[in-house]
């Protein structure tokens, strides 16, 4: 075994000595190494069988190395830089299945919390009918007065937010609708309606700036979990003895894309995970807060579904005073991003 591992080791000494030279100086040493090597084995055959060496078995001891080492080394290095292409071709193959395995593997997740929030909808909806039809009946059946009259509103307006909430929810997880173009508008309502309590029970600010100056912008559906994920990595960004959280949410309206800013005043992001990021199963959460899918599937989503492009702190852009991480988004408009201008 001792052997084994110390022939091992030689031979990776030599292979990485010869992989500094040149194919043309490696073939040239090789050949020297072989044709010097050629004629001693030769006389030294002819020594051991008392054979006379002649000048023609010299000659022949060198002309045959000089004619098929540099074939055979050159073969050799096609051989190895085409093992080496197609090495780098099926990382390529293997990493692009991985993307679409985490892209299917999300998809069905997504399926399988929407068909559970089906059933809790559908289980919820009836009693919120029959608590809304009971309303109905007490005021028309009874003399109420004033004050009744606006708790009866009260209760009726948090019936209709209940409703109107898991239909939000439903509509995020739908994925007949997931590509469905529908208003920026309505889409930042279903972002509110989702996650705006947890947002103000956590004390978090969250301020959200339109400007539709140049039109109104119709857009696929599945920005918002691209937006939801931006949100909550903002909202897990704050130390939990953070005085002041601030959300700053900002869509921009120009002539040739949509622009997406979401920042926040928490702790930033380390400038050596930077780069990191965006790739899959990367988090500095704990197991039970994330599984660092997130801002990989927002990029993918970006990328592909609209063509755009998301940045972290791009140098080029300033950030809102008082805030220390902003993620960019720029969505060109297209099929799944379109703007209606303003008559």
């Amino acid at each position: 075994m001792l052997a084994e591992n110390f022939y091992n080791q030689m031979i990776d000494r030599f292979v990485s000595k010869l992989s500094y030279y040149s194919p043309p100086s490696l073939t040239l040493i090789v050949t020297v190494f072989v044709v010097i090597l050629s004629i001693l084995t030769v006389y030294l055959l002819t020594f051991l069988f008392g054979e006379k060496y002649t000048s023609f078995i010299f000659a022949l001891s060198i002309t045959l190395p000089l004619m098929i080492t540099p074939l055979i080394v050159s073969v050799l290095l096609r051989s190895t830089k085409y093992l080496k292409y197609y090495k780098e071709h099926l990382h390529q193959e293997l990493e692009s299945c991985r993307e679409k395995d985490l892209i299917l593997f999300e998809q069905a997740r997504f399926a399988l919390m929407g068909e559970m929030l089906a059933n809790i909808s559908h289980q919820w909806k009836q009693p919120l009918n029959t608590i809304n039809l009971a309303i109905i009946s007490l005021k028309t059946s009874t003399e109420i007065t004033p004050t009744m009259e606006r708790y009866f509103d009260i209760m009726e307006d948090n019936v209709n937010y209940l409703a109107n909430t898991i239909d939000d929810f439903m509509s995020f997880f739908d994925k007949k609708i997931y590509s469905e173009i529908r208003s920026l508008e309505d889409i930042i309502r279903e972002v509110q309606s989702i996650i705006g309590v947890h947002i103000k029970n956590n004390k978090i600010l969250c301020d959200i700036q339109r400007d539709y100056t140049l039109g109104e912008i119709k857009i696929a559906s599945s920005i918002s979990q691209v937006i939801l994920n931006l949100i909550n990595n903002s909202k897990d960004a704050f130390a939990k003895d953070a005085l002041e959280k601030k959300i700053h949410l900002k869509f921009a309206i120009n002539e040739n894309s949509v622009e997406i800013l979401c920042c926040d005043n928490g702790e930033g992001v380390a400038p050596e995970i930077k780069e990191r990021i965006f790739d899959p199963y990367f988090t500095t959460k704990s197991k039970t807060q994330g599984t660092g899918i997130g801002l990989y599937m927002s990029r993918q989503i970006i990328q592909k579904v609209f063509g755009g492009e998301i940045e972290l702190n791009p140098k080029n852009r300033q950030k809102p005073q008082g805030m220390s991480t902003c993620f960019y988004i720029k969505l060109p408009y297209s099929k799944n991003c379109v703007r209606k201008e303003e008559k």
